[in-house]
């Protein structure tokens, strides 16, 4: 049996061939590492069953509860919408699913957990919904096409400015999340006047050299587009061709917009109706907001112009420190997805 495969064989034989050379269970269990009722056990069937039990005999477990058909059912009811079903409520629990489960005949019995673990195996989840806008802009493709040429450009890139407001930021205590005691939370007034307004911080992104900028207005005037348009032009040298890319907002495509681009050299250019996401910098807007204006209580504009400069100001340093471009950030997603979570950087 020493040269056999089967590595529980040679281990019964061992035992056996221990107990003939005069060996007691409990020594034979520190030389084969082995409870020693166990060793026991062997000598025993070895003496009732001779060299057939040193073969292990495998039981193929009990049949499967839940079968394919079984599953398949559970998760089309899982993913149905109840008011279909003609129930009473408008949302799936665990509870309620076990119970629609079992009265509609999908399955004799289940527990709660079972179900859970069926639906998880499924790959669905339980999850919020969410709003979705479909573009229907005849000249989506085309518009499409070219900002991911000019975002994706990795050789000799152009200066691009992904530009947006985010807005309308409200003057009004804000709830957040901290560290506090015990049974004390930090506290911001319920009760409030919305006499101090509301403000737009207009946001800039350098999509290649990932570098934000911005400004609070107290309206998104097309007055107050252009001027923040110069503003971050005059960052560039005069005869540097400049890439923006904006939305289609009627604030900023009027005429003297357009006449001041061409004048100085600047390409305007559109992102699709209805595709927010097609705009780089929108992808930083939710994240300053929660950094700046978490658990706060502004009163002018002022302070909300200093709290979104500061966010602004450490998203910037933070990316210098890390020394990434828009290219690395799309490598570095890619590349994450293919490394095991705990290689993965942090």
């Amino acid at each position: 049996m020493r040269h056999g495969k089967d590595r529980i064989e040679a281990k019964r034989a061992q035992v056996v061939l221990a107990s003939a050379q005069g060996f007691t269970a409990p020594v034979i269990g520190q030389i084969a590492i082995m409870d020693e009722d166990y060793v026991r056990d062997i000598i025993k069937a070895f003496n009732a069953h001779g060299f057939d039990m040193l073969k292990p005999k495998w039981g193929p477990g009990g049949p499967r509860k839940f079968t394919d058909d079984h599953r398949r059912g559970l998760v089309a009811l899982a993913t149905s919408r109840p008011k279909d079903l003609g129930l009473p409520f408008q949302e799936w629990s665990l509870s309620r699913l076990r119970r629609a489960a079992i009265e509609r005949g999908v399955v004799e019995s289940i527990s709660e957990e079972w179900l859970r673990v069926i639906l998880h195996e499924a790959a669905i989840s339980h999850q919020n919904i969410r709003t979705w806008k479909e573009s229907r802009d005849p000249e989506f493709e085309k518009k499409k096409q070219r900002v991911d040429r000019l975002t994706r450009k990795r050789h000799n890139p152009p200066v691009v400015i992904s530009a947006d407001e985010i807005g309308p930021i409200q003057l009004i205590p804000r709830g957040g999340k901290g560290w506090f005691g015990l049974g004390r939370p930090g506290r911001i007034p319920a009760d409030y006047n919305r006499k101090f307004g509301t403000v737009y911080y207009m946001l800039s992104l350098n999509v290649h050299r990932q570098r934000l900028f911005g400004d609070v207005y107290r309206t998104k005037h097309a007055v107050n587009w252009l001027e923040f348009m110069q503003r971050e032009r005059a960052r560039y040298p005069r005869a540097q061709l400049v890439y923006w890319i904006q939305d289609g907002g009627s604030n900023h495509w009027t005429p003297e917009i357009r006449r001041w681009a061409r004048k100085s050299r600047v390409r305007l250019v559109a992102t699709a109706t209805s595709a927010s996401w097609m705009n780089p910098v929108e992808s930083h807007a939710g994240d300053l907001q929660e950094l700046a204006l978490a658990g706060t209580q502004f009163t002018t504009p002022e302070e909300v112009k200093a709290a979104m400069d500061a966010a602004v100001a450490y998203r910037n340093e933070e990316r210098k420190d890390r020394g990434k471009t828009y290219g690395d950030t799309q490598r570095d997603r890619r590349r994450r997805t293919k490394k095991p979570i705990w290689k993965r950087p942090t």
